[in-house]
């Protein structure tokens, strides 16, 4: 059997893809922007996986973002893939002649960090991707955590019933208040709140984004701080509850946003203690910056293709 596997990860806004060896090196690895038409979706992962395959590669794994049954590789539903069900195992198996497995994008995250990244050495991890929205992946006694299928969607988990309008159709999901879609908005209102200041500086006249807004507090910015804070307040809210419930030895925060490292971070574990139910008599929860960054999926997805075999 050949040693090496594939791993695509179809990301929010890019596709990354890698060949991993048999010891976690990473040997080619390419990331583009993802397609943006159904069929493109198809097809541009298609092309991205054969330009990398150079050697005898034994099977290749897919994250995707949303409702993935891993069971038989199915797109139920997802933010990026229009229409009904979409099985990517089938598309890839008989476009590639390999066995393809296929599962939800942070989950294969989380067991890239629980094997060589941030989760080293913990069995029982919460994966928390800070995006365009928030994903989730649960590592249970070292191995991915589904439940029926679909366990992880801790975005669409309802902070506040009366909250804003979510991209799912509900109100008040944890996403709408602590992912880069909120980092952008608050960007934007604090442009044009002050129409100045350090955020709009790096804009440089440009719409602000959340990246900006970013940089701007780590310059030392101290609106910029302001707002990280803010959200860090909602993060720690949502950590909070999810501890409560499953109790995880460490949170791995990855995903665009966590670029803020510390700024983020170091408020959303005293937000996380302060409401969490008795957090004076609990071990701590370590809250940590993914180390694998932007290949952390298609790492994953690598890892369980070679796994699933």
């Amino acid at each position: 059997m050949a040693e090496l596997t594939m791993g695509i990860d179809l990301g929010g806004t890019k596709m990354a893809a890698v060949v991993l060896s048999k010891d976690n090196d990473v040997l080619s690895a390419s990331t583009v922007p993802r397609p943006r038409t159904a069929d493109a979706m198809l097809e541009e992962p298609i092309e991205l996986a054969r330009s990398l395959i150079s050697g005898p590669v034994s099977a290749v794994g897919i994250g995707a973002a949303g409702l993935v049954r891993s069971a038989d590789g199915v797109m139920v539903w997802g933010p990026n893939v229009e229409g009904e069900e979409v099985s990517f195992k089938a598309h890839f198996e008989a476009s590639l002649g390999l066995p393809a497995f296929v599962d939800n994008d942070a989950t294969l995250a989380g067991l890239a960090e629980t094997r060589i990244g941030a989760a080293v050495g913990f069995r029982h991890v919460l994966m928390m991707t800070l995006g365009t929205g928030i994903g989730g992946g649960w590592m249970i006694d070292g191995s991915p955590y589904h439940g029926r299928g679909f366990a992880g969607e801790i975005g669409h988990m309802i902070v506040d019933v009366g909250g804003p309008a979510c991209t799912c159709g509900q109100n008040g999901c944890w996403e709408t208040f602590c992912s880069g879609r909120r980092l952008d908005q608050m960007a934007r209102d604090l442009v044009a709140a002050q129409s100045g200041g350090l955020t709009a500086k790096l804009a440089d006249g440009a719409t602000p984004t959340g990246r900006h807004l970013v940089d701007a507090a780590l310059e030392g910015d101290g609106d910029a701080i302001a707002r990280l804070h803010e959200m860090a307040s909602w993060m720690g809210l949502g950590i909070a509850n999810l501890v409560a419930a499953f109790d995880p030895e460490i949170v791995v925060v990855g995903g665009g946003v966590s670029r803020a490292g510390d700024l983020l971070l170091v408020p959303a574990r005293h937000a996380m203690v302060s409401v969490l139910e008795g957090a004076a008599h609990r071990p701590e929860t370590p809250i940590v910056c993914a180390e694998l960054g932007e290949q952390a999926g298609a790492i994953g997805a690598a890892m369980f293709a070679r796994e699933s075999m």
